[in-house]
């Protein structure tokens, strides 16, 4: 699980501007009033949320690099069974370039 290690109860909060447009600020503030929070609360969850996710997207494309890595067996690909095929072929597909 990721842990964000910056925020907690004495993190300060500082006001920031945002650009919502029309349709979206209605949007946000209908399922802010929902929940009973305000619109700031809902915003500041959501970025969290967004925070999260991002670092899990992250995370698993790191382990999904990690399982490629050395699963591909060159000797099986036709133009990459020596350096001297490697570097034929990618000559031939800079040329098509």
């Amino acid at each position: 699980m990721i842990q964000i290690q910056s925020i907690g109860i004495n993190d300060k909060a500082v006001r920031t501007q945002i650009t919502l447009t029309e349709n979206l600020k209605s949007l946000v503030t209908g399922m802010a009033n929902e929940r009973g929070e305000s619109l700031s609360e809902y915003l500041r969850r959501a970025a969290l949320i967004k925070v999260l996710l991002d670092k899990q997207e992250k995370e698993d494309l790191g382990k999904f690099a990690d399982s490629l890595i050395g699963s591909i067996k060159l000797k099986n690909h036709p133009n990459w069974k020596t350096k001297a095929d490697v570097y034929k072929w990618s000559r031939k597909i800079r040329e098509e370039w």
